[in-house]
C-alpha cells in the first residue's frame, strides 16, 4: 500500500470519526433541548387524537407544543387518552364526537401510574385539602375575607359588580396550593361537589339525579365554579372521590421529569414566613452546591437515581421521593416516607403512622402497636440511605442527633408550656370561644405557626440563620416578651373583675412553668421586675 493510499484512508477515517462525534454530540444537545422544553420533539400524534392536535395547534399552540415534547407524546399517549370521560362522568361533555372532561384526576392517571397513584393517595399531601376547616382557613375565610358575599363599598370604575365573593383570599391563596373541592354550577345557583355527587370505588356518581342539576353553558359543557378552578392544589378534593393533582407537580401537557426535580418546583408552596423549605434549601450548604452544579446533574436524564445518574447536591427531590442505589433504584410519590418528624403541629410529632398515612397520637402502647404500621425510626432509616451516598455514617448520626436534641427543646421549652397557658385560658373562660379576636391568640399563633416551625424546618435542613435568627430567637422572643406578659394581664383583668377562682387556676399553670429550670433566668429578672416597675408597667 503507497503512502498516498495510507493518507488517504486514515483521512477518510479521520472524517468519519470527526462526523460520528458531530452525529453524537448533535443528538445529546437535541434530547436536553427537548427534555428541558427549549426544543419541540416532533411527534406523530396517535389516531384517537390527530383531530384534537390539528385543531389545538390553531386555538391552543402551548398545549399542543408541550405536549409534543412530553414522553407521553413519544410513547402514543394523546389527548384523548388522558381526558376520556364517560357519559355519566359529572365533567363529561360532548367534544366534537369524543366524550372528555376537562379535569385530568389522579384516578385517570392510576389507569396507566396505579402504584404511583396509591403512593401518593397515602401521602400527606393528597391531605393538603383538609387545610377547608383548619384554623388557617377560619383566618383566610373570616379575618381576611367574608364568609359570605359583600356589596363592595364603593363602585371600581368600568366594572358592574353587585357582589364580591368573601372568599377571595382562600380561592387565590389557600386553595392554589392546598387544593379545593372542585365545584360545578347547579341550574339553581348553588355549587355541586363531591359531597352531592357521591362517587363510588370507580368514581361515578351514585346520586344520579344531580348530573340534570348541573349547569351547561351553550356548547353543553359543565360550567366549573370559578371559586374553585382552576385548582392544582396537591390535595384538591375532585368530583370522581380522588385526591390531588399529578400536576401540582409534573405540570400539565408536558409533565416534565426535569421540572419536578428541581427544587424550585417545590416552591411555589413550601415557602414564606411559616414554611420557608425554599428558602432554607438555598440556605444550606445543599443548596449552594446545586446553584454551582445543576448543570452536572443530569436532570434531563431518562433515569435519576442517586448515586448512579448524578452525586453532585440533593434537590427537595432527592431526599423526601426519588430513587437512590441503596433503596432498590424505587421512586416514591409519598414525600412524607421518609421524614421522622411532623414539625407542622404546634408541638412536634414523632412520625409513626397508620395504614392511612396518619400520624398515631395515641400514647396507649398497645393501641399503638395495634395502629402503627411504619415507624419513624423506619422513615429516619430510609432518608439516611440518602444521606450516606455523600456522609459517612458517624456524620450523619450526629445530625440527627443535633435535629432531635433542637425539636425536643422546642417542644419542651415553648410549645408545650404554650399549648398549656393557651389552654388555662381558655378554661378559665378567660378568652373568648371565637378565634384570632384577642391580641394572646395572634402571639401564640405567631409563635408556633411561624417562628417556631421556620426554627424547627431549618434545624431539619441545616440552615442555621432559619434554626438561630429567624427560629428560636424570635420564639424565646414572642414566648417571653408577649404570650407570658399577655396571659399576666388577661390574669390581673380576671382578677380586677372580681373572678379571682379563673385568675387563680391561670397563674399557677404560669408559675409552675417558671418555676422549672430552664426558666430560672426570666423567673428571676421578672420578679425583680415586678418590685421596681410602676403597676402600669407591671400590667
Amino acid at each position: 500500500m503507497s503512502l498516498r493510499t495510507k493518507q488517504l484512508l486514515i483521512a477518510i477515517l479521520g472524517f468519519g470519526f470527526l462526523a460520528s462525534l458531530i452525529v453524537v454530540q448533535w443528538a445529546e444537545v437535541t434530547r436536553r433541548r427537548i427534555e428541558a422544553g427549549v426544543a419541540v420533539r416532533k411527534v406523530k400524534a396517535p389516531a384517537s387524537s390527530r383531530a384534537c392536535v390539528e385543531c389545538h395547534r390553531q386555538v391552543s399552540p402551548g398545549v399542543v407544543d408541550h405536549w409534543e415534547g412530553s414522553t407521553h407524546a413519544l410513547k402514543g399517549v394523546g389527548c384523548v387518552e388522558c381526558h376520556h370521560a364517560d357519559t355519566g362522568d359529572a365533567d363529561a361533555f360532548e367534544h366534537y364526537g369524543a366524550t372528555i372532561a376537562t379535569i385530568v384526576t389522579p384516578k385517570d392517571c392510576s389507569r396507566c401510574h396505579r402504584r404511583e397513584a396509591e403512593e401518593f393517595m397515602h401521602s400527606h399531601h393528597a391531605k393538603g385539602g383538609n387545610i377547608l376547616a383548619s384554623l388557617d382557613n377560619f383566618l383566610a375565610e373570616t379575618v381576611e375575607g367574608a364568609r359570605a358575599p359583600f356589596d363592595p363599598h364603593s363602585p371600581t370604575p368600568g366594572m358592574t359588580v353587585d357582589s364580591v365573593n368573601g372568599m377571595a383570599s382562600v380561592n387565590v391563596g389557600c386553595k392554589q396550593c392546598h387544593g379545593s373541592k372542585v365545584a360545578l354550577r347547579a341550574k339553581e345557583g348553588n355549587l355541586i361537589t363531591v359531597d352531592d355527587l357521591k362517587p363510588g370505588p370507580d368514581g361515578k356518581p351514585t346520586v344520579r339525579e344531580v348530573l340534570d342539576r348541573i349547569e351547561r353553558d351553550a356548547s353543553g359543557r359543565p360550567i366549573l365554579d370559578p371559586s374553585s378552578w382552576p385548582n392544582t392544589g396537591i390535595g384538591r378534593i375532585n368530583l370522581d372521590g380522588s385526591l390531588g393533582s399529578c400536576s401540582a407537580c409534573h405540570s400539565r401537557h408536558d409533565f416534565s421529569p426535569r421540572r419536578a426535580r428541581q427544587p424550585e418546583n417545590c416552591g411555589k408552596c413550601h415557602l414564606g414566613p411559616d414554611h420557608p423549605q425554599k428558602e432554607i434549601y438555598e440556605e444550606s450548604k445543599h443548596g449552594v452546591a446545586y446553584r454551582d452544579l445543576r448543570e452536572q446533574m443530569n436532570l434531563d436524564g431518562e433515569t435519576w437515581v442517586l448515586g448512579e445518574d448524578y452525586s453532585q447536591a440533593p434537590t427537595c427531590a432527592t431526599c423526601h421521593m426519588s430513587a437512590n442505589t441503596r433503596n432498590g433504584r424505587q421512586v416514591t410519590h409519598d414525600p412524607g416516607i421518609r421524614i421522622s418528624w411532623t414539625n407542622r403541629p404546634p408541638v412536634s410529632l414523632l412520625m409513626d403512622t397508620d395504614a392511612d398515612g396518619n400520624v398515631v397520637k395515641t400514647s396507649d402502647p398497645e393501641e399503638r402497636r395495634r395502629l402503627v404500621v411504619d415507624t419513624w425510626r423506619q422513615k429516619r432509616d430510609r432518608m439516611k440511605q440518602v444521606c450516606l451516598h455523600c456522609h459517612t455514617e458517624p456524620y450523619v448520626n450526629a445530625f440527627y442527633q443535633q435535629y432531635d436534641d433542637f425539636v425536643i427543646n422546642y417542644n419542651e421549652k415553648f410549645a408545650k408550656p404554650g399549648q398549656q397557658i393557651m389552654s388555662a385560658l381558655r378554661q378559665a373562660g378567660l378568652l373568648t370561644p371565637e378565634e384570632f379576636d384577642e391580641e394572646i391568640e395572634w402571639t401564640w399563633f405567631y409563635l408556633w405557626h411561624h417562628e417556631g416551625r421556620r426554627a424547627r424546618h431549618g434545624a431539619s435542613m441545616m440552615a442555621p440563620d432559619y434554626a438561630h435568627w429567624h427560629g428560636m430567637y424570635e420564639v424565646a422572643e414572642r414566648f417571653y416578651m408577649e404570650l407570658i406578659p399577655q396571659a399576666e394581664e388577661l390574669v390581673h383583668r380576671a382578677e380586677a373583675a372580681g373572678r379571682t377562682e379563673a385568675a387563680q387556676a391561670v397563674r399557677q399553670v404560669i408559675e409552675s412553668i417558671l418555676s422549672r429550670p430552664e426558666h430560672q433566668w426570666f423567673r428571676k429578672a421578672h420578679d425583680r421586675q415586678a418590685v421596681v416597675a410602676p403597676p402600669a408597667m407591671q400590667r
